[in-house]
């Protein structure tokens, strides 16, 4: 069974502690249930030449005080709650979700108040996820992402096709989360590399995506080449044959 998508909690990804600070932002007076090891990835993004994979090894959801386990597997709609995943690597490529991570965590929910259930849900997932850092879920959050990323970024890759990730619950038995994305923003800036991606890919949203980033700079690494940033739109894997 899965939960309706738009029932669904906003997405963040984090992989260091500055990430983690601001995934708990307003989150005071909340609830958290911590299921530390049930990880889960996403399938391949493949048209940039550079497969781009995301895998996670635990993720921390945040729900209202009366909210109970009950409420989620009846299908409550939780698309104003928050799940905060762990990706396995930070950008030094060491495991991130280790006993220090946690133990931060934890801290970081004592301070702010926040009520803690540790669930024994468990899922280990094989394979080496990319370099490259996941941001925003929802509408115009992805440009505040693209404003901070670019800086002296030198490469843009705008894509339409689908990626996907489930997050499944072998002992709690809550609907499975399956959050499907269709478009992403794949901006190489300064230090690192990040995708931005919408949960639909709203052709207004592309416009102002194009105005942040500039026609100018939009750079394909399919094509290997600079291209119109009204083309952005068009790009597929019909350009790889």
């Amino acid at each position: 069974m899965k939960y309706n998508i738009n029932k669904l909690p906003d997405f963040y990804s984090v992989r260091n502690f500055e990430q983690i600070d601001y995934s708990l932002e307003g989150l005071e007076g909340k609830k958290c249930f911590a299921f530390f090891d049930n990880g889960f990835t996403s399938n391949i993004i493949e048209p940039n030449k550079r497969d781009i994979r995301f895998i996670w090894d635990g993720f921390l959801l945040f729900v209202d005080q009366q909210t109970t386990l009950e409420d989620i597997r009846e299908g409550i709609n939780l698309f104003n709650s928050r799940l905060v995943a762990l990706q396995r690597t930070n950008l030094l490529g060491k495991r991130f979700n280790d006993l220090e991570v946690r133990s931060y965590i934890m801290e970081q929910l004592k301070e702010k108040e926040i009520q803690v259930q540790i669930m024994h849900d468990k899922k280990e997932v094989d394979g080496y996820p990319s370099k490259c850092d996941l941001w925003s879920t929802r509408d115009a959050s992805v440009l505040l992402d693209a404003t901070e990323i670019i800086g002296e970024g030198d490469a843009y890759y705008f894509k339409n096709e689908d990626f996907n990730f489930k997050i499944t619950f072998n002992e709690s038995n809550l609907p499975d989360f399956f959050y499907q994305h269709q478009g992403a923003i794949v901006l190489k800036g300064k230090n690192e590399v990040a995708i931005s991606r919408l949960l639909k890919n709203n052709i207004n949203l592309q416009e102002e995506v194009k105005k942040v980033i500039g026609e100018e700079n939009l750079y394909s690494i399919v094509e290997q080449k600079e291209i119109p940033g009204t083309t952005i739109n068009k790009l597929t894997k019909s350009h790889l044959k």
